[in-house]
Parts: structure tokens; sequence; C-alpha cells
């Protein structure tokens, strides 16, 4: 049975005890294509953040629940398998607090945090891979607000992957918090689609995607 890892919601960077630096990201979309792939009966790892009960788990894959990028780094890591599928849903915070105090700060106290770049998750995977001479599909996410398109397609190639998923964060009744989408498919071949739906339903298209991607991908002469 071929493994997918799907990556969803939301990471958390804390400063101290109570405050912490995050987004708005649900984990709706991570969760609807971790369902569609326990449906094509996928084996699902379903790694994802800080999210609403209703979304932290799903039924028939191996849940791991995370906090922080570095947290959900490792739990991706320890998961990837030659000839697995990684779909990077989640939306890790790119930075962290240099340091973190231990007890709570105060109103009263002035503070400045220095800020530290979290590692990229897609890109060290991909080192990863490079390293042990693995190969595995790999899909991301994009979530841009402005030159969108530009941005998508620097990290479909920079990272290597096989399509990304460039999702209009602005489109008014789509993105975070929503139940509907709207995405731009960008694969590698240089071919483009728009689909726009509920998320349910988007996280069906991309498991056909994936699927489709399956037998070409391992079955090339020239692996």
């Amino acid at each position: 049975m071929t493994k997918i890892i799907v990556t969803s919601g939301p990471t958390r960077e804390f400063f101290d005890p109570v405050r912490f630096l995050s987004n708005p990201s649900t984990g709706k979309m991570g969760h609807a294509i971790a369902q569609a792939a326990v449906k094509a009966q996928l084996d699902v790892v379903y790694i994802c953040g800080p999210v609403e009960k209703k979304s932290t788990t799903v039924n028939g894959a191996k849940n791991i629940s995370v906090v922080s990028t570095l947290d959900m780094l490792a739990a991706v890591q320890s998961e990837l398998a030659p000839g697995a599928i990684l779909v990077m849903a989640a939306a890790p915070s790119d930075f962290r607090p240099a340091t973190r105090l231990s007890e709570k700060a105060k109103k009263s106290e002035s503070i400045q945090w220095d800020m530290v770049p979290n590692p990229d998750i897609l890109k060290t995977v991909g080192e990863d891979l490079a390293s042990r001479r693995w190969d595995m599909l790999l899909y991301g996410f994009a979530a841009e607000t402005h030159s969108q398109l530009e941005n998508a397609l620097i990290k479909l190639s920079v990272k290597k992957l096989n399509a990304i998923f460039l999702n209009n964060v602005l489109a008014p009744g789509s993105g975070f918090g929503s139940d509907f989408n709207e995405l731009v498919v960008l694969r590698k071949d240089g071919s483009s689609e728009i689909w726009k739906d509920t998320k349910q339903r988007l996280g069906e298209k991309i498991i056909e995607e994936i699927r489709g991607a399956l037998g070409t991908h391992f079955s090339s002469p020239s692996r």
C-alpha cells in the first residue's frame, strides 16, 4: 500500500508560556486531503498542528499532533520512506523567537524579541531524500498575497515539487477558515489548472491528481 504523509494546520512558536506566533490556518484543507487519501485506500499519516478538535484526527490514518515547526519537521522526517508521497498542506511558522521566557512577560516590561528563521520543511525533506537517494512524490501549497504566480513557480522549482497548489488567500469566501478554496494547480511539466470548490471536494481532486501521477512517476524507465 502506498504511503502518503499529509501535514495540516498551523504551528505555534512560543515567546513565553502563554504567547505565541502563529497564523489563521484551520487545517480544513489538509484534513480533507487526508480523508480523501483514506478513502482511496492509501496508507495515510496525518500530521497536524494545533487545530480545532474535529480536524485533529482522521479515521483510518496514523495521527500525529505537533506544536512547533521543528516538531512538525521531526514528525515528517520520521515517516519518510522510498516511494512515499508528501503533501505539505500545513502552514508552519517561518520564524520563531530566538529565546523563550520561562515566565509570562508583564505588560509593564519593555521587551523586544529577536526572531530566527525556522527550517523550510519541504526543502529540508528534499535534501534528506537526495542524500539517501530516495524517490518520493512531493506536493506543496503556496499562500501568497502578492506576485502570487511568480512566487509559487519559484517554490515549485527550488523545492523540486511535482506540483504546487497556489492558494489565493485574498479571494473573497476562500482560504483560511473557509469551507471553500480557490487553487491554481502548477505542475512541474508546465501545465496548470484553476480549481474552485469546497475543501472536501478539492481534497478528493488532489488525491485524484496524485494517483494519476503515481504510475507514470515510479514506472518511468529513467528511474
